[in-house]
């Protein structure tokens, strides 16, 4: 097989074309900016020169399905994504980027025989917490998305699900919440890299959102779970919300302290005001 993961050079990217590769399967990492800044860490020198890295913009139909059509692809992973807040400060780049982009990708599939894709939508596409009178929210939650990028992510789940009712195309879509582990620098929930970064390199550390619960996310699993949806059939829903370790960022900061007791860890009050609690 052979599989395009758009942002493939990006944080989750990176790490899914990792196991892909280690799966030998054929894989082109699409990317408009490629690096290898993450690649080079996890990956060996053997392996890095089985990767094909093609620069691309994913709002570039024709380049996109170029580069489709020269690789022979069979799936698709779409992670290429703007967040928030760059989405809420460019909105026209984030509809281009996010929306145009994965109609893009759906509809490459749907032009060039692309049997699967897995896509990656997020759990902003519901509202905040006291608009739903249940603690996990269910899969079919009514959208209510806060931001731009929320509602670009809202949009692209309405045209995943119009093209597979429309032209039968195989795709899952994954709601990540908030995702950490090593490589991860861009969006608004960077900030939790910090609370493991800075007390390791003995310094202080001042977090926001001191009263939350986040479900915690670990990059190696959200990959494991994305390249095992590629591997499976067509399933009866086609957008699944994800959940893993639900935890508040204070217990997350006490087990730190844990296993380094001098951390100078400061936590401000308040909540990210998002529902991150997903049955």
């Amino acid at each position: 097989m052979t599989y395009l993961v758009t942002g493939g050079t990006g944080f989750i990217g990176s790490y899914v074309c990792r196991d892909l590769v280690h799966l030998g399967e054929r894989v082109v990492a699409y990317d408009l900016l490629p690096s290898r800044d993450i690649l080079g860490k996890i990956l060996t020198k053997k392996q890095e020169s089985e990767l094909t890295i093609e620069q691309g913009d994913i709002s570039d139909f024709d380049g996109l399905g170029r580069v489709v059509k020269k690789h022979k692809v069979d799936r698709i992973i779409h992670l290429a994504s703007m967040l928030h807040p760059a989405s809420n400060e460019n909105p026209v780049l984030a509809e281009k980027v996010n929306t145009l982009g994965t109609a893009n990708v759906f509809e490459c599939a749907r032009l060039l025989g692309v049997i699967k894709i897995v896509w990656a939508s997020s759990m902003v596409v519901f509202g905040p917490p006291y608009m739903y009178p249940q603690e996990y929210l269910p899969n079919d939650a009514p959208h209510a998305p806060p931001h731009v990028y929320g509602a670009t992510k809202s949009h692209c789940e309405f045209l995943a699900n119009h093209y597979r009712k429309t032209w039968e195309i195989d795709h899952i879509g994954l709601r990540f919440t908030i995702v950490y582990g090593p490589g991860r620098v861009r969006g608004a929930t960077a900030f939790i890299q910090k609370l493991m970064i800075e007390p390791a390199l003995g310094r202080s550390v001042t977090l926001p959102y001191g009263d939350g619960e986040i479900d915690w996310q670990f990059v190696e699993d959200i990959a494991a779970l994305t390249v095992k949806c590629s591997q499976i059939g067509k399933t009866r829903t086609s957008i699944f919300n994800t959940k893993f370790d639900v935890r508040s960022i204070r217990e997350a900061a006490s087990y730190v302290k844990s296993i380094i007791p001098d951390a100078d860890i400061t936590l401000l009050p308040g909540t990210l005001g998002l529902s991150c609690k997903l049955d």
